[in-house]
């Protein structure tokens, strides 16, 4: 009998603890048919990739761009057995790595740190299907090291290339990414299309448009496809007839992106995109479909987290009082409701802009900026110099007499 087998004997250890010390201590203890059983004991481990996935998603969706990111372009390693707890008969837990670019692992604020990792593994457990005496129990997020043991072993958690959208030179900084699909004939009809994007926080790649002189065209086609957060089709009747166009919506339906068509000619979508409502527009006029397609974004395909952080972080920087009106109104448009953390966002800004705290048009028509915050947070505030100061209500207004 081996040292851990007369421990058992002597002290009545559980099975899972047996398992959890010969987990940790790699020992073949038992024969081949239980070995097998206690490693397949670990029914957690596979469904982490997928939990993972599904948090990527919901992390876009509620403007949460760098949790989103980590995951993103993450590589997934998995330390098993790195806590035993002997509740419910014993329960093991694991720990899980994210090996990210440094680009992205600047994301994380090093005193916010610990919060995150806390917070992504809370997000884990609750995604994963439930699994008995199993738990995620610590999540840490890594720059990638070549010569790192655990990011030697991790996985590709998304499988596709890790290319920062922020350094292929083909998108607007703090937008939207939006891959314009179109016939090569039509680009000056796209290109109008990307202009009238761009005011609600929108970067469209349009081909041979929004690439740089002496790049090879089609590596950039695929890195504008591999890092494109939607895709619009300017739905033309010889769409159809290319087959680059029909492979740009394939990747789009294979990488699970959403699709808007926009329909200027008699053609409707068909194949794969047949059954999605095109929205109509005549070809001469292609640049007032624009709001629709902002509202089709948030109502739609939500996208109303990712257009709030925009939409937030354009009005903040506003260079002038024009701009300044504007992105305020395509703000509220955007945004009924607004976060505390987007709400203090919001006042970060303003303090330290002069357009915004010196500009009359946002503070008259009836208090047009203050009317908003108000409705959009619930909360009572007062407007003193460059401050948005929240009214507490006293204690003599909260008693029922």
């Amino acid at each position: 009998m081996n040292n851990i087998g007369q421990v058992q004997a002597a002290v009545g250890l559980s099975d899972r603890m047996i398992s959890y010390l010969e987990c940790i201590q790699g020992m073949d203890t038992r024969p081949a048919k239980v070995v097998n059983t206690v490693m397949n004991e670990n029914a957690l481990i596979p469904k982490i990739p997928p939990a993972l996935r599904r948090l990527r998603r919901l992390y876009q969706i509620k403007g949460d761009p760098a949790l989103a990111s980590i995951i993103d372009f993450g590589r997934v390693h998995v330390e098993q057995c790195t806590g035993y707890d002997n509740w419910n008969g014993g329960t093991i837990g694991h720990d899980v790595f994210l090996f990210v670019p440094e680009d992205i692992m600047d994301l994380v604020d090093l005193d916010k740190q610990a919060s995150v990792f806390e917070r992504l593994r809370d997000d884990l457990n609750k995604a994963i299907p439930e699994v008995e005496n199993e738990y995620v129990r610590a999540v840490y997020v890594k720059s990638a090291d070549e010569l790192d043991p655990q990011f030697q072993a991790s996985i590709n958690l998304t499988g596709k290339p890790q290319i920062v959208p922020e350094r292929t030179g083909l998108w607007k900084t703090n937008s939207l990414r939006i891959f314009l699909s179109h016939r090569d004939k039509h680009k000056g009809v796209a290109h109008e299309l990307a202009e009238a994007l761009a005011p609600f926080g929108v970067s469209s790649f349009v081909a041979h448009d929004a690439i740089k002189p002496m790049r090879e065209w089609e590596k950039e086609i695929l890195n504008a496809l591999i890092t494109m957060e939607v895709m619009v089709v300017l739905l033309t009747d010889d769409f159809h007839e290319s087959e680059w166009t029909n492979q740009e919506i394939g990747f789009a339906l294979g990488k699970g992106i959403p699709i808007i068509c926009v329909k200027v000619g008699t053609t409707d979508p068909c194949g794969f995109i047949g059954s999605k409502q095109a929205l109509k527009v005549p070809y001469d006029k292609v640049v007032t479909v624009a709001p629709k397609i902002h509202r089709a974004l948030i109502n739609e395909i939500g996208q109303e987290g990712r257009l709030k952080e925009i939409l937030i972080e354009s009005f903040i920087s506003s260079p002038n009082y024009i701009e300044t009106m504007d992105r305020l109104e395509r703000l509220t448009n955007t945004a009924d409701r607004l976060t505390d953390k987007e709400f203090e966002r919001i006042k970060e800004g303003y303090a330290s802009n002069h357009q915004l705290y010196t500009c009359g048009g946002i503070h008259n028509r009836g208090n047009w900026f203050k009317r908003y915050l108000e409705c959009a947070t619930g909360k009572k505030l007062e407007f003193k110099d460059r401050e948005i100061i929240e009214i507490m209500p006293s204690a003599e207004n909260e008693l029922p007499f």
